[in-house]
């Protein structure tokens, strides 16, 4: 039932401007690891997108100072076709022991890039001067944000929790393990209602979706509504 459902789904989504998307976050990691918060990055449009020099990070401001907060850029030769969706993890060897395999790139290097065969992204100096070995992505569980750079370091794409910083009102809040994802990743309103928590399954482990797209919880709410909408036009 599941399966069909998410083969209908793109058939229901209203197709945004194509583009490169924040399509899910994890910002609220399996235990008190920060080493387990990933980013899930998607192509909804029909070209492959070179995403050389482009840049990730939840250091909401460029020049800025701050010892929890970084960004960090694409390698030479990095890209997404259409319909992919691809995983920055902050550390890979503790992505693959929580989810059973690896992310497409992990952040930092030294202690924060620990996996030989996953692609680092490198600290973005220029946004954020606060560089060390040690500099990394420490998303905050109740205040902070995630930014998508392209490659002349325009906001591409944002999401924010606990902060109006790209929502007004932002995400709320999240259980452990528990991610947010776009309901439609072909839809980008640049408002926190294309978004929802994913399914409180009862383990941390499961409660995020990393690598699928579209999210089941996602789905179901978007057939939902849609299903809500038909019986409202029908007693019209």
């Amino acid at each position: 039932m599941l399966k069909s459902l998410l083969l209908i789904l793109p058939l229901l989504a209203v197709p945004a401007q194509a583009a490169v998307v924040i399509s899910e976050v994890l910002f609220n990691e399996v235990g008190s690891d920060t080493s387990g918060e990933w980013i899930e990055i998607y192509n909804n449009g029909t070209v492959v997108v070179d995403l050389t020099g482009w840049k990730i990070g939840d250091e909401e401001t460029s020049g800025a100072v701050a010892d929890t907060e970084g960004m960090f850029s694409f390698p030479s030769g990095a890209s997404i076709a259409p319909g992919v969706v691809q995983i920055i993890a902050v550390n890979a060897n503790r992505f693959s022991t929580v989810y059973g395999f690896l992310p497409t790139y992990e952040v930092g290097t030294g202690a924060n890039g620990d996996n030989a065969v996953v692609s680092n992204l490198a600290v973005y100096g220029t946004w954020d001067s606060d560089v060390n070995a040690t500099n990394t992505i420490n998303m905050s569980n109740t205040n902070d944000q995630i930014l998508l750079l392209r490659l002349d370091d325009a906001v591409v794409d944002a999401a924010s929790w606990g902060n109006t910083f790209a929502f007004d009102p932002g995400l709320g809040t999240a259980l452990d393990g528990q991610s947010y994802a776009r309901i439609n990743p072909g839809t980008d309103t640049g408002t926190a209602a294309d978004w929802a928590a994913s399914f409180d399954t009862g383990t941390a482990a499961t409660r995020s979706t990393p690598g699928v797209i579209p999210e089941p919880s996602a789905a179901i709410m978007l057939l939902s509504a849609c299903g809500i909408a038909g019986l409202l036009r029908r007693r019209r």
